[in-house]
């Protein structure tokens, strides 16, 4: 039985200066913040889990605090599909997608992280293991004052050095051809060898994202990141058809509902799902079926602390995608939120063979992080 319900506010300042496009052009600019979700049961087994915080943090933690949790409390915590259902529905009216599902999936992947435990198993063997290890790219090449073509330049190459086999990198917060100039420094640096990505972070409009296509074909891309707005699904539709290079998306979607709509209109080339936004550690594996099922290849997105980061390399290691998305920039909601090291070995991630996610929260990790009880 689900004894209590805790979600926390935590939040890194260090990375401030570093900016996507969407922070450049559209004004969304936030810290690194996220809101950790625990789960507590009656026979002393706690789960974590993780929520989207970004600019909305104190809005999921207070639909966590209240209605969420007076929805779960006193529940069975192994009816996980049925507590997912119920929150779901209580809050249809004016949830469906953004900070409901949000508090959702943190809810879903904590109640995961507790059958884990309880079962004795790694999350990733509970949901049906196809690999103990994850081959990752690493997401770089941030806007920032500081960062020169130099300085981006050795940014990537530590990514190769270290054994990774693809990047991303940042684009449409400059001009076409800044973005072009950095992308070539970057292909410099690291050789034909590598893949390398691009990410748009949604600002372009239809006819920006059609030119810029065009160039990054020539390029080589690996694949184009979400060109345009979420919402506008037939002209992404009519990008993935017209463009050479793959259309990649949506992390801003929401459920297996909005991903089958994607999926179905053929408006991605590429499926990049997160437990921390698309409905947790249940709806990811759903919409990894559906893509399966549908013949499209799953990369798992990643950009927050280093529960979602653990959480969907478990549910890519079930899956068995190819890859998963990762990153190195300094992050300390990543690297020092744990008691344990997160493992790469040879640019895959490293599975623990321990119960649940496999990791264990610092005994300060309220304290360390500015939490908010």
């Amino acid at each position: 039985m689900i004894k209590r319900l805790e979600s926390y506010i935590l939040r890194y300042e260090g990375i401030n200066d570093e900016r996507d496009a969407l922070a450049v052009k559209a004004f969304a600019e936030h810290p690194m913040e996220v809101v950790l979700v625990q789960v507590e049961t009656s026979d002393g087994y706690v789960g974590v889990g993780e929520s989207l915080g970004y600019g909305c943090a104190e809005s999921v933690k207070a639909l966590l605090d209240t209605t969420v949790t007076s929805l779960v409390k006193e529940e069975d915590e192994e009816h996980i599909e049925g507590l997912w259902n119920k929150v779901y529905r209580a809050t249809l009216r004016y949830g469906r997608r953004g900070i409901a599902v949000a508090a959702l999936s943190g809810l879903d992947t904590a109640l995961w992280d507790v059958m884990g435990k309880k079962a004795g198993k790694p999350l990733y063997k509970l949901l049906g293991a196809s690999q103990d290890r994850v081959r990752c790219y690493v997401t770089g090449g941030y806007y920032s004052q500081h960062k020169d073509l130099e300085r981006l330049s050795e940014e990537v190459a530590s990514y190769v050095k270290a054994g990774f086999k693809g990047v991303k990198v940042k684009i449409g917060g400059a001009s076409p051809e800044q973005d072009m100039k950095r992308l070539k420094t970057v292909r410099e640096v690291v050789g034909e060898g590598i893949n390398v990505a691009v990410d748009a972070n949604n600002v372009y409009t239809y006819d920006e994202a059609l030119k810029m296509g065009r160039r990054l074909e020539q390029f080589g891309a690996w694949f184009f990141e979400e060109p345009i707005q979420t919402d506008l699904i037939e002209r992404s539709a009519s990008l993935a058809r017209e463009l050479q290079v793959p259309v990649a998306g949506y992390e801003t979607a929401f459920t297996r509902w909005e991903f089958y709509e994607i999926m179905r209109t053929g408006a991605v080339d590429v499926v990049q799902p997160d437990v921390m936004w698309s409905g947790g550690v249940s709806e990811v594996m759903k919409i990894g079926a559906l893509a399966k099922t549908l013949g499209y290849p799953v990369i798992p997105h990643y950009s927050a602390s280093g529960v979602s980061l653990v959480a969907n390399a478990h549910v890519a290691a079930a899956l068995g995608t190819e890859w998963l998305e990762t990153h190195l920039r300094r992050n300390e909601l990543r690297d020092n939120l744990f008691k344990e090291r997160i493992e790469y070995d040879d640019g895959h991630i490293v599975l623990p063979n321990r119960p649940g996610l496999g990791f264990t929260l610092r005994d300060d990790f309220v304290e360390a992080f500015g939490g908010k009880r």
